[in-house]
């Protein structure tokens, strides 16, 4: 199995780009047997890219692995460019990729935000879907927005001295917990060189400490930040901005849609971004459900959650061949 040597570096069997739709060119990856099952694995953020462990999860003798950069993310061009960049817009990039792979059905995977842009695809081509893998999952609702980035949410109370950080960052530029996205995506839109590396640190230092809760605290500086980091930057807050573009609570009223969809959840007990409750809250609506929580993980699964997320993953897969 594909956790014999997790250290390994898989390589794609293929690379290339989707046709240009809209002003985007969206990169993406084949890896494994070609001729065996298919998986799409979605990477998280948004603007983050997909990386090697978004891989060796799986069994690349038996599984045919597939991902892609998200519309102005990693090696999809043009990066950054947030026009024509919405989740609907993600789910039909999905449908084009299945499309041109002659793909009749596929698993679909994801971490995070690409958990949230799974069960977006998967309610909307449902049938299309054979089964769903997720891990760390994150619901894009109101509730979960204002968990990580309101001073009435409730995560400040676990980091007041990063939130005490983040709120000097965000006075600097005349603005709150309320319309900081909207305000620090004006500024990486328009504003100076040196505006746009300070706020990106600024963006990262309040999530980035929240991703191992195990770790010491780390603050980044303007001069840590490139280009690839503000293009990252500037995704995700388009996307918080507009409220993720999917309507409150819509992927938890549209459950009904996949309840017979066969699906594994991989959970860190301690993810204090995006708490157990919102995969407790889906699972409730699944009629066809395997839970793992991770006693010791957090929103980045530690060294032993990865081993279990690939174990649980293939144990899986193996029951529904």
């Amino acid at each position: 199995m594909s956790n014999k040597n997790m250290a390994y570096t898989p390589k794609p069997f293929y690379t290339g780009f989707l046709d240009e739709e809209n002003g985007h060119k969206v990169f993406f990856s084949q890896y494994g047997n070609e001729n065996g099952p298919a998986i799409v694995s979605l990477h998280g953020g948004p603007g983050s890219k997909s990386k090697p462990k978004h891989v060796k999860s799986y069994d690349l003798e038996k599984y045919h692995v597939i991902t892609f950069d998200q519309r102005g993310c990693g090696k999809s061009e043009p990066a950054g460019k947030i026009e024509n960049n919405t989740t609907e817009d993600l789910v039909s990039d999905m449908e084009r990729l299945r499309t041109k792979m002659n793909i009749d059905k596929w698993y679909v995977a994801g971490g995070s935000w690409g958990s949230t842009l799974a069960l977006a695809y998967t309610q909307t081509h449902t049938d299309k879907v054979k089964g769903l893998l997720l891990n760390s999952v994150f619901l894009a609702r109101p509730r979960d927005v204002d968990w990580a980035f309101s001073d009435n949410g409730g995560v400040q109370r676990l980091f007041p001295d990063v939130w005490d950080e983040r709120t000097k960052f965000l006075k600097q530029y005349n603005a709150d917990s309320k319309n900081a996205a909207q305000t620090l995506l004006k500024i990486l839109e328009s504003g100076s060189e040196e505006d746009m590396k300070h706020v990106a640190a600024g963006v990262s230092n309040w999530e980035s400490n929240l991703m191992n809760s195990q770790e010491d605290i780390r603050y980044v500086t303007a001069d840590d930040i490139d280009d690839v980091d503000i293009a990252e930057t500037k995704i995700f807050l388009h996307y918080e901005a507009n409220n993720f573009f999917l309507e409150p609570d819509q992927l938890i009223e549209n459950m009904s849609r996949i309840a017979n969809i066969p699906t594994v959840i991989v959970h860190g007990r301690y993810d204090v971004l995006c708490p157990v409750e919102g995969m407790w809250e889906i699972q409730k609506r699944l009629n066809n459900v395997e839970l793992v929580i991770l006693p010791s993980s957090n929103h980045k699964l530690t060294a032993e959650g990865e081993i279990a997320r690939s174990l649980a993953f293939n144990f899986y897969l193996e029951k529904q061949a």
